[in-house]
């Protein structure tokens, strides 16, 4: 799949399982982007970020700038990038990455909506 020219335009930095063509249209490597959705699928099965890159070790996928092991940071950018959306993964995968993620939060404060309940604490 590549994006038309103008949203090639836009796209902006270029990031894992993209490149741009000799026409400077956006296209996806589609050995990549075979990562970038089990990395999702990992995700969205309950497996932690350093489970994911535990998986990603033990078969050799090396990350983005070719070192053997993924950081937790590169994972975690990977999961929050919505370029994805442009055919890699589905919008709804995206959001339920996203829900999952806000779900995990580590802040125990994170649902108190009311600024008097949060000033009490």
């Amino acid at each position: 799949m590549k994006l038309s020219q103008l949203e090639s335009k836009i796209f902006g930095k270029i990031c894992y399982s993209f490149r741009r063509d000799k026409e400077k249209r956006i296209e996806i490597v589609e050995q990549e982007a075979e990562i970038v959705r089990g990395i999702f699928g990992l995700y969205l099965s309950g497996n932690s970020l350093e489970k994911i890159q535990e998986h990603l070790r033990k078969r050799g996928i090396s990350s983005p700038s070719g070192r053997t092991v993924w950081s937790r940071d590169v994972l975690n950018k990977l999961l929050n990038n919505y370029k994805y959306t442009f055919g890699i993964i589905d919008h709804a995968t995206y959001m339920a990455v996203e829900e999952m993620k806000s779900n995990r939060c580590r802040n125990p404060n994170r649902h108190i909506e009311d600024d008097e309940e949060w000033n009490e604490q």
